[in-house]
């Protein structure tokens, strides 16, 4: 992202937030190196050339719906090229295409995996990418938008993942990269499936693939075009939560959004109305599960924040506690832990939202500090019995007792959730 466009996102964020969240925000990006480490590098020749002889035998058919509209050429013969170079080759190209002139099907290179459908009218981005479901013919439906490309041995990977697993869906890493393909960052290094960091934000987003019975079931809704792909994405992990069906996430990057001046990857203002519709799918979520819920919009566009009336337990029984963080000279020193008790944002100054914000997000944990933490009161008497009084517990007894109980509640068939706002009582 070059300095003008970091200097407008911040003119945007100051409108938002004021001037205090700001200089906060601003601190953080200056001080603090977001994937230093990262740099993509492409998958080298004799990678590609291995997947191509071991993909030689048909697996699973994969069907990439990609909606077009007045798409720019350049954009559209890269992503022609990126599918003809694809290391796997049971796939087909469904393009819808609403543009007004249909001259993108002059570009097509003649190929029988690739489908033009020309349609007579712009419905919008749902009902444009549903023609194209219509017409698919694989196993497993892929969206792919019409300004983005995959990577060489994309549909390799995710087709691997759909023969050994068959999950409801499939999702992958991504990054950035400029209007020219040439510079690749901000690498989202995602997590498995978790439900309550996904009702904050589209942390899923791309490589999206879902198999096509369920896609079809579902298909998308066009109530919540521009953020069309979230309500799809809710719906769907709920849909393999009920039905206890495997979800797969690939931790590689197989995805390239590109950005540019009027693209949502960049500016997100450019597209106000596509963050309104991402709160009303996790509103309507919400309201399809009959919990009381107030949908709050953090600083940050796209990202938002859950309020439970009475609470988080009167709501969803599966959650036994939540906890928040504990901080220590300033920075966080206790809270969300892995299962075995090391921390998550370690050392975080307050105020700070970390890698993707997540530090700020609710999100399913495997173990909570019980040095801050709610529990329902059918867990009260486990938690008395376990952790004791917590206030006097030193640092290194209270992660131990954290993980023992988190463990004993995990057991017993219940959750913890991370609630940030927490404060230590």
């Amino acid at each position: 992202m070059g300095i003008k466009q970091r200097i407008d996102q911040t003119k945007r964020y100051y409108k938002r937030n004021g001037l205090a969240k700001t200089a906060v925000a601003v601190t953080e990006k200056v001080f603090t190196k977001e994937n230093p480490e990262f740099k993509y590098t492409q998958t080298p020749g004799e990678e590609l050339a291995h997947q191509q002889d071991v993909s030689a035998e048909k697996g699973p058919k994969i069907s990439v719906l990609v909606p077009a509209y007045e798409t720019k050429e350049k954009y559209f013969i890269e992503l022609i090229d990126c599918m003809l170079r694809q290391t796997y080759s049971n796939w087909e190209l469904v393009i819808a295409d609403a543009s007004k002139d249909h001259n993108l099907q002059n570009l097509i290179i003649r190929d029988e995996r690739i489908r033009y459908i020309p349609l007579s009218a712009n419905r919008g981005i749902s009902n444009n990418t549903n023609e194209a479901l219509k017409e698919a013919t694989g196993d497993y439906i892929g969206l792919l938008d019409h300004d983005d490309v995959l990577t060489l041995d994309c549909l390799y990977y995710v087709a691997k993942a759909a023969a050994r697993y068959n999950p409801a869906f499939i999702y992958s890493d991504e990054d950035k990269a400029d209007e020219d393909l040439h510079h690749f960052f901000e690498a989202n290094r995602k997590k498995k499936l978790n439900l309550d960091l996904l009702l904050t934000n589209n942390y899923i987003c791309h490589f999206l693939v879902l198999r096509a019975d369920v896609m079809k079931k579902l298909k998308l809704r066009p109530q919540y075009d521009g953020s069309q792909d979230y309500d799809l994405i809710l719906r769907a992990s709920d849909y393999a939560i009920e039905n206890d069906e495997e979800v797969v996430h690939i931790p590689r990057i197989l995805y390239h959004w590109r950005t540019y001046s009027g693209s949502t990857s960049i500016n997100t203002d450019s597209k106000r109305y596509a963050y309104d519709n991402g709160k009303k799918a996790v509103e309507d979520f919400c309201k399809s599960k009959n919990w009381e819920v107030v949908v709050n919009e953090t600083p940050h566009l796209g990202f938002y924040h859950l309020y439970y009336y009475p609470d988080i337990f009167a709501n969803r029984p599966e959650v036994g506690a939540i906890a928040g963080p504990i901080y220590s000279l300033g920075r966080i020193s206790g809270g969300a832990m892995q299962k075995d008790g090391t921390l998550f944002y370690k050392d975080l100054p307050i105020g700070y939202t970390g890698y993707l914000h997540r530090a700020s997000l609710q999100q399913e944990i495997p173990v909570g500090d019980v040095r801050n933490m709610k529990v329902r009161a059918e867990l009260q008497g486990l938690f008395d019995e376990v952790v004791g009084d917590p206030k006097k517990l030193s640092k290194q007894d209270a992660v131990q007792k954290s993980i023992t109980f988190c463990r004993k509640m995990r057991e017993m068939g219940y959750m913890v959730v991370y609630e940030p706002t927490l404060k230590k009582g």
